[in-house]
């Protein structure tokens, strides 16, 4: 009789990790966690319809959405010179998401009808090399160092001023 209830028991419990693995399983696959997701050393680039781009870990999950972490995006910023013989600049800044004013996480979920394409990026890859010297620096608590992504189209110098904000006058 101890043997029968010892054997429900162990049936019992077999079940019910079976159930929590399986249940577990089927998280982590949706989230795309380890061992679902993409590794540390896998990057893309998400090109949306909208004319953005992002870059980070990407996951094709299921359903509707696709998972992209530890992101970055590109920000140009026009110089504007203040002499009219010079010619107006863009400069290119890396940012990682996450120090927006309205405070989001390093992830982002994207309908993947908005996707225009994605790309793998190289190992050699200059925006990589800027994201992992973004990273290795953490900025100070509370800022985000810009890093600087190529070449601008004309020499910043003193007198260019920051666009697209309007300055106060």
């Amino acid at each position: 009789m101890i043997t029968l209830n010892l054997r429900s028991l162990v049936l019992a419990l077999s079940i019910v990790l079976a159930v929590a693995i399986v249940g577990y399983g089927s998280y982590a696959y949706a989230e795309g966690l380890v061992p679902f997701g993409p590794r540390d050393d896998e990057w893309s680039g998400v090109f949306l319809t909208n004319g953005q781009a992002y870059f980070g870990h990407f996951y094709g999950a299921p359903g509707e959405y696709v998972i992209l972490r530890d992101v970055h995006y590109v920000l140009a910023t026009q110089l504007q010179s203040q002499d009219p013989n010079q010619q107006q600049g863009t400069q290119l800044t890396l940012q990682r998401l996450g120090s927006e004013i309205h405070g989001p996480t390093n992830e982002m979920r994207i309908a993947k009808t908005q996707i225009l394409f994605i790309e793998r990026l190289r190992p050699d890859s200059p925006l990589l090399a800027a994201i992992v010297q973004l990273r290795s620096a953490p900025p100070a608590a509370g800022t985000q160092a810009p890093r600087t992504v190529g070449p601008t189209a004309a020499p910043a110098s003193p007198a260019r001023t920051v666009s697209p904000s309007p300055s106060p006058r």
